[in-house]
């Protein structure tokens, strides 16, 4: 089962992204046989705090789409408590909208993997560490999305973050 607190430091109505968010972790918690309940929280952010975060925490200058900060919880913290925290996920919304144009998603689809993606994260999944660790997070994050119906191809390459790098350093 999964928990998540959802906080929304947005103008806009995120009733529709909790729903999907609910979805696609309620899938992801089945398909990766978790044993233990987890509870997150996912906060919804402008770009302006986003950036800040990033800067403050990733030491990068860009808006990301989706940050994640994982907790680490022993077997015995778990135990007393009866379920896992692993951790935070922050979400720029007008960030996802601004890449769902960009590389030709929808807001949904976009929506989605950001969410899987952030997840995958949390439970320790890491696609910057090695190839090999890279193929089976996107392995994973492509089978808990096919779940949920969402074809979603990863267009985003490196160059993007150098570019977007290079962009915020003149503004």
């Amino acid at each position: 089962m999964v928990k998540i607190d959802f906080i929304n430091e947005t103008k806009i109505n995120v009733n529709k992204w909790e729903a999907l968010a609910i979805q696609i972790f309620n899938s992801a918690f089945k398909y990766l046989k978790l044993k233990n309940e987890i509870n997150l929280s996912i906060t919804f952010l402008e770009s302006e705090p986003a950036q800040k975060i990033n800067q403050q925490y990733r030491n990068h200058s860009y808006i990301p789409d989706v940050t994640s900060f994982p907790i680490e919880m022993s077997e015995q913290e778990i135990k007393a408590l009866g379920y896992q925290e692993i951790g935070d996920i922050f979400i720029c919304i007008e960030e996802a909208e601004r890449k769902s144009i960009k590389y030709s998603h929808t807001l949904e689809e976009e929506m989605s993997f950001l969410f899987t993606h952030g997840l995958l994260h949390l439970l320790g999944y890491d696609h910057e560490t090695n190839e090999e660790d890279e193929e089976e997070m996107f392995s994973i994050q492509d089978d808990i999305l096919k779940l949920n119906n969402v074809n979603y191809t990863i267009k985003f390459t490196e160059e993007d973050y150098k570019e977007i790098e290079e962009n915020n350093e003149y503004n």
